[in-house]
């Protein structure tokens, strides 16, 4: 069986670092965090001694699978802790500290123009000794477009209840705001373009399937809900102080139900829901541009969706194995053995990888009527549609 043609770029990065994707995409340009290679398999290891090479960064690697680039960069500023994430636009905010861990400085660098911008100092030293453990704990950073970032993050000392705000660029400063109960509950952000709009899509609530399926059982229901805002639209609103997202929710799981899986194809959002008390899947398909949604109910429960062709693909998982199927007519199509899972399907066939937690197999292969074979290994990303491979070898 002859491999997937996909274009390949390998390089060479010093083996003292350690490389690892960072939710950052622009485009078909992805973002990989660089940190210092800790070895932590010695019995004696101290972690107190390594916790600044294990959690600063030391730079960032960009590659964009359309014309096989890739730039490596390395921060002038030394203790970086936290980068922001975006799929709306080119501009990282990211967050720094003096030697002393007394003052952060936030910075944000266009990724196009290769410039960095301090956006604002702050004071953060307290009655407490600076140090590491000393600093923001952020829970939510994400770039909004070149001018705005949304943050959440714990002052030093302070346990619950995370302070918000608008990073701005432009004037230099953050704007905190108030959140309402549905703002605290975003569980994750993730951007798109819609006909050249760029939209946010907020998923609140913080439990996974599994933890959803047990609060049902347990009658201990949970609020889980799809946002769909204009990133504009959304600063404009948290800017007048009006966080109320209701008129732009566009999903409510009842307490019987759970998110499980999300497509974005054009100007569409394919939701797949799973339902406990009737043991079955629910498709929502959501419009962007005229806000209609339609809803398709299949007699079994999916745990992910998959696009091929005009044509979809769901998996149910079981001990054992994970099985394929033709949504619409139910058709199985494969049954992939357990430790293989399906990563993505192609036009060569189904893109498997060694899916244990921790494990070191990182070969994929591809699955088709022809068998199975060894497709690449040792990769650090595959953008699909692109059919674009990246390799990071080290030595």
């Amino acid at each position: 069986m002859s491999k997937p043609t996909m274009r390949t770029v390998t390089i060479n990065m010093p083996k003292e670092y350690e490389y690892r994707q960072l939710h950052f995409m622009y485009q078909t340009i992805q973002l990989f965090t660089i940190k210092k290679y800790v070895d932590m398999s010695p019995d004696d290891f101290d972690f107190d001694l390594h916790i600044e090479d294990l959690f600063l960064y030391k730079g960032m690697l960009s590659c964009d699978a359309q014309t096989g680039e890739v730039s490596t960069y390395y921060f002038p500023q030394y203790k970086i802790l936290n980068l922001s994430s975006s799929q709306n636009t080119s501009t990282l905010f990211y967050l720094a500290y003096s030697d002393d861990y007394r003052m952060l400085y936030c910075y944000k660098r266009d990724l196009e123009a290769e410039v960095d911008q301090l956006v604002f100092t702050q004071d953060i030293s307290d009655a407490y000794e600076p140090s590491i453990n000393r600093v923001w704990s952020v829970h939510h950073f994400y770039s909004l477009n070149e001018r705005y970032a949304l943050i959440a993050y714990l002052l030093p000392g302070q346990q619950r209840g995370y302070n918000y705000a608008l990073i701005d660029a432009l004037e230099q400063t953050m704007i905190p705001f108030v959140p309402n109960d549905m703002i605290r509950n975003i569980d994750c952000i993730m951007g798109f373009n819609c006909n050249g709009t760029e939209y946010l899509l907020i998923k609140t609530g913080e439990h996974m399937v599994h933890e959803r399926k047990i609060d049902w059982e347990y009658n201990r229901p949970e609020v889980e809900q799809l946002i769909v805002i204009a990133v504009d639209e959304f600063i404009s609103n948290v800017q007048s102080s009006d966080i109320d997202l209701s008129d732009f929710v566009i999903h409510s799981s009842q307490s019987h139900e759970a998110f499980a899986d999300l497509l974005i194809l054009d100007q569409q959002l394919i939701i797949l829901v799973e339902r406990f008390d009737t043991e079955d899947s629910l498709v929502m398909l959501y419009t962007v541009d005229n806000r209609k949604t339609e809803y398709i109910s299949y007699p079994h429960v999916y745990n992910k969706l998959y696009h091929l062709n005009q044509i979809f693909y769901a998996t149910r998982k079981s001990d054992t194995s994970t099985r394929l199927y033709k949504l619409h007519t139910g058709e199985q199509i494969a049954e992939i053995l357990q430790p293989q899972g399906v990563v993505t399907m192609i036009e060569e066939g189904i893109v498997t990888i060694d899916q244990r937690l921790g494990s070191e197999d990182r070969q994929f292969y591809i699955y088709n009527d022809q068998g199975c074979t060894l497709w690449t290994e040792d990769c650090a990303w595959i953008d699909y549609e692109q059919r674009f491979i990246l390799k990071i070898k080290q030595a």
